[in-house]
């Protein structure tokens, strides 16, 4: 029979795991996993409320709690083991946020998960009947006991937690594009800034992302080089299908026009110059596409009629850049560009690019101190 002492120290056990678990389960879905959630909601919801990330972890968390509680009624972990009654909530917890693309092209049946929910059943099955039989040895120190009971429960939920992030969502691209289309939501572009710049590996959707944000911005000729582009012009819009909360619907609306069906970007985007109701921000756009697409010339031509190439102060880093490059390139292409700070920077590159011969590591020197450039693209980038 238990001591009134044993009875307590028990209650205060399954008090502590319970408060961490909820610390736990509600910071991770209302910070961590709260944008992943808010894609699912506004794709799934077909009512007026917003969603609020907060209500929504503590219903989960709510739910979770009470999941554990009525199973472990009848699996009876107590003692060191009572942190293994949060096994099934925490397998719960990271299946609901194993959220990725197939929520926009089709759910498709994975084995994976129920080979985690059968080895998860089974352990705590099994660990239930083997713990019914062996933990009932009364306690004969319970100051010594206390200690050690707790710090051994505190370690195997944090084995849980650290299980629970393991296994959910691991598309770091399709987390930080949920986590810009939050930050856009808000109308807090600054921070989505930042969170679309952490992704070097970024996907196409997450660099079209980028580039929305800095043509919102203004900025879209001033830093696009400052991220890789891997995807060249096709990764200056969105596709079509929608693969992703940063939506081809959300560029279009703000650029005012769309593209026709199977029309190529810079195609669609000199046709877009042309219609009065189109944004300003077009024009970035369409320039922007023909240095992506490596028309150097084209572009040499055609950014007077969209700005006053003689105004230098006021002409966007990449443009100037270009300008400059065209001149090095194409000696007979006339130029009137003349900038002394970028004529020594550019001279900088060409001692860079002379003291290495290999062409991989002259490509590695050059993008380590011009990377962030316009030359470095046109010159190597794929």
């Amino acid at each position: 029979m238990k001591s009134a002492r044993e009875i307590r120290l028990f209650r205060m056990v399954r008090i502590v795991c319970a408060l961490v678990f909820v610390i736990f389960s509600f910071t991770f879905l209302s910070i961590h996993q709260a944008p992943l959630l808010e894609v699912v909601y506004d794709i799934t919801a077909t009512g007026k409320l917003q969603y609020d990330e907060n209500i929504t972890a503590a219903i989960i968390t709510f739910a979770l709690l009470l999941v554990t509680l009525w199973l472990n009624k009848y699996a009876k972990f107590s003692r060191e083991w009572e942190a293994m009654a949060y096994l099934p909530a925490c397998v719960i917890l990271a299946f609901i946020t194993n959220i990725d693309r197939t929520i926009y092209t089709g759910i498709e049946f994975s084995w994976s998960w129920v080979w985690i929910a059968g080895i998860a059943f089974f352990i705590y099955v099994f660990a239930s009947w083997v713990l019914k039989r062996v933990l009932f040895m009364r306690i004969k120190d319970i100051t010594r006991a206390a200690n050690r009971i707790m710090w051994r429960n505190l370690l195997l939920l944090s084995i849980l937690f650290c299980f629970t992030g393991v296994i959910c969502n691991d598309d770091e691209n399709f987390k930080h594009e949920a986590m810009v289309y939050h930050y856009v939501k808000k109308g807090d572009f600054d921070t989505a800034c930042r969170v679309a710049a952490r992704s070097f590996a970024a996907s196409q959707e997450l660099t079209a992302g980028r580039a929305y944000l800095l043509a919102h911005e203004g900025v879209l000729g001033e830093k696009l080089f400052t991220y890789p582009q891997y995807y060249g012009v096709e990764g200056l819009l969105p596709r079509e299908e929608n693969s992703s909360p940063l939506s081809a619907s959300m560029v279009y609306d703000f650029l005012k026009v769309s593209p026709e069906k199977g029309e190529g970007t810079i195609k669609f985007l000199s046709r877009a110059l042309s219609v009065d109701t189109a944004a300003v921000a077009v024009k970035d756009y369409y320039l922007s596409a023909l240095l992506l697409d490596k028309r150097l010339e084209e572009f040499v031509d055609s950014l007077p009629r969209l700005y006053n190439v003689a105004d230098t102060a006021n002409l966007p880093l990449h443009y100037k850049e270009a300008l400059l490059l065209c001149s090095k390139v194409f000696p007979d292409k006339e130029s009137c560009f003349t900038d002394a700070a970028l004529e020594e920077k550019y001279s900088e590159m060409l001692k860079l690019e002379q003291e290495h011969q290999d062409i991989l590591v002259r490509s590695n020197y050059v993008r380590k101190f011009f990377g962030k450039t316009y030359w470095w693209y046109y010159l190597y980038a794929d």
